[in-house]
């Protein structure tokens, strides 16, 4: 009977086998750290990307800081003309209301029983002096000025006797308060009391 050693060739086998393990082993690690570093070269570039895509985006918000100023200068120009606006329309309304206080004043004094003397005005408090025929004539012409939308109510201060040209006069002050009419209020903060 013959004899064959089989022990190199399994031997041999084997090692072959190892071999292409190991060779397979370390294409797929060099296969896996190839698609690790590819993966990380693509991070970067994305990175580098982002970084570039941020200082655009920054030069662009740099020049809209810019505008950004610009506006907040209109807006608080705006906010000035506004209480300048207001301011005028404030003394617009109380400057007709001194006119039309006067108007009233002027229509209601009597041609041929109250002479005015003086008109002082401080605020909403308006005082007139003057001399009158007599005190029912002051009484009636007290009536007159309180018919008056701008007149609120008219109060007699003095009122004493004075001796002028051989008749016997009443000199007087008066006090009123000065107010203007709600409706005259409403067209004026409107716009549209232009008279």
């Amino acid at each position: 009977m013959i004899l064959i050693n089989l022990l190199p060739v399994r031997h041999l086998k084997k090692r072959a086998r190892a071999r292409s393990e190991a060779l397979v082993f370390v294409s797929v690690f060099v296969l896996l750290c190839a698609i690790l570093g590819g993966w990380v070269l693509k991070l970067n570039m994305d990175v580098k990307q982002m970084q570039t895509e941020v200082a655009q985006l920054q030069k662009k918000k740099a020049s809209y800081d810019a505008t950004l100023n610009e506006i907040k200068k209109i807006e608080a120009q705006k906010a000035k003309l506004f209480e300048q606006i207001e301011a005028i329309k404030q003394l617009k309304a109380k400057s007709q209301v001194s006119v039309h206080v006067l108007d009233q004043i002027a229509r209601a004094t009597p041609p041929n029983g109250v002479w005015l003397t003086s008109l002082k005005q401080s605020g909403p408090s308006l005082t007139l002096a003057g001399t009158a025929l007599d005190n029912t004539t002051i009484a009636n012409y007290m009536n007159k000025l309180t018919e008056s939308n701008y007149i609120q109510s008219t109060t007699l201060g003095t009122s004493t006797q004075k001796v002028v040209a051989n008749r016997n006069l009443q000199t007087f002050t008066l006090t009123m308060v000065v107010t203007p009419p709600v409706k005259d209020e409403q067209i004026n903060a409107q716009g549209g009391g232009g008279k």
